[in-house]
């Protein structure tokens, strides 16, 4: 008695044009779609706080160039 591949969650058979002889049809690990979307979400996550970084690190050099304003006018 065989797995098929409703017995298995994340399992499928590969086609047997793929594979040689006729009855070889071994199981192949196939990623959950849920991974996929999580991995998605992070990528997006990660593109977001790498774009708040920028956008901080651009303040900072704002700030800086406006201090550097305020003390050479006090000077």
């Amino acid at each position: 008695m065989g797995f098929s591949k409703n017995d298995v969650a994340g399992l499928f058979q590969a086609s047997p044009n793929v594979m040689p002889g006729e009855d070889s049809r071994p199981l192949v690990y196939r990623r959950p779609v849920g991974w996929t979307i999580r991995v998605r979400r992070i990528d997006c996550l990660l593109t977001d706080i790498q774009a708040e970084i920028e956008r901080l690190q651009q303040e900072r050099t704002h700030l800086r160039l406006v201090r550097r304003e305020l003390t050479g006018n006090d000077a």
